[in-house]
């Protein structure tokens, strides 16, 4: 059996049917160590390819609250900075948000288990992070994102699964 699993969490419908399944893998294995990621895709870099002056082509960015952040050309002041601190207050709350959650979670079902943020692309860091913590399970759901986002980003989900270091459970 595994004695290292991880999680890969992101909010959406997949990833909470992972996260369950996860927590039922802890709860019927205790010795289990398991670990739940997040990933913070969104960093100044991430954004940095529009500055000002730039055409004004809306970039659409989840909030928290669910719901979309519109930033277009006029967002970024090259002199300030403004958009680089903006990103990173947003990444900051979106990274507390995650893990005040998943951690509520884990404390109304009595599991224990590690929770940490990741940053930069997560087909990308991911299977770095399995690799570096010797990960021997990862859980992740069928789908994340939907719709528009799936088309352009592709499936993270896939890529994991062709990428992974590990073993991978896909849950649907």
């Amino acid at each position: 059996m595994f004695n290292r699993i991880a999680v890969a969490y992101d909010g959406s419908d997949g990833s909470k049917l992972a996260f369950d399944k996860a927590l039922e893998l802890k709860q019927d294995f205790p010795k289990l160590e398991l670990t739940i990621i997040y990933v913070n895709e969104e960093t100044p870099d991430s954004i940095g390819f529009m500055t000002a002056g730039d055409a004004p082509v809306p970039v659409f960015t989840p909030g928290i609250d669910s719901t979309n952040t519109q930033l277009t050309a006029e967002s970024f002041d090259d002199t300030e900075g403004r958009a680089a601190s903006d990103t990173l207050e947003r990444q900051s709350e979106f990274s507390k948000h995650m893990h005040n959650s998943i951690q509520q979670q884990l404390d109304d079902k009595r599991v224990e288990a590690n929770v940490l943020a990741l940053e930069g692309n997560a087909s990308k860091t991911i299977p770095a992070f399995l690799e570096e913590q010797k990960i021997e399970l990862l859980v992740v759901g069928n789908s994340g994102k939907s719709g528009l986002q799936k088309f352009f980003i592709g499936s993270v989900s896939k890529k994991l699964l062709k990428d992974s270091p590990c073993s991978v459970l896909v849950v649907k």
